[in-house]
Parts: structure tokens; C-alpha cells; sequence
């Protein structure tokens, strides 16, 4: 059982990280997609939230040149892309203390 448990938490950190993506795949988000089309498109996303005024947001673990990145698609009320933006991943590259 205790063989178990290292093996178990690895497999379930390798899930919650989700599916890596280059950048070539998501060139296929635009502006004014709708969810559905985003997901054909990419796939799930890695995270999601949403907010008070209706909006939604989505984001994707990508690499780029072998950087690890984010990319964030914001959806608005209508459930149509509103806006798109990348960061470089906080979880790879910050200071962790």
C-alpha cells in the first residue's frame, strides 16, 4: 500500500497539469469564437474562471521556442471570444520561497 501512494500522487499531479500544446495549435483561437468552437479547437483548458459580470476565462499551458507559456482566452457575456493574452508560466519561472 505504501508503494501505492508516491505513484498515485504522481499520476494525479500529471493529470492536473493538463495537455501541453505548441503554439502552432493555439493560433487557432480568434476573437469572436464561440466556446464550443475554442474547445473543438484546442481542447479543455487547464484552468477556468468566471466573474461577476458574466465573463469567463480559460487557460491554456503551451510551449513556445521551449518556453513555457499561458494563454489566457477571455470570453465575454455573449459567450464569444473577447480577448486573448499570453504570459510567460509563473509556475515554471517564478521564485518559489
Amino acid at each position: 500500500m505504501k508503494r501505492l501512494i508516491p505513484l498515485a500522487c504522481v499520476a494525479l499531479t500529471a493529470c492536473a497539469a493538463g495537455p501541453r500544446r505548441d503554439q502552432e495549435v493555439l493560433k487557432r483561437v480568434h476573437d469572436g469564437m464561440t466556446r464550443a468552437e475554442v474547445q473543438e479547437a484546442v481542447g479543455p483548458s487547464y484552468g477556468r474562471a468566471a466573474y461577476a459580470n458574466g465573463t469567463t476565462s480559460w487557460t491554456y499551458k503551451y510551449k513556445d521556442a521551449n518556453i513555457s507559456k499561458l494563454l489566457h482566452v477571455t470570453f465575454g457575456a455573449d459567450g464569444r471570444v473577447a480577448r486573448i493574452e499570453t504570459e510567460w508560466d509563473p509556475d515554471v519561472y517564478s521564485k518559489k520561497r
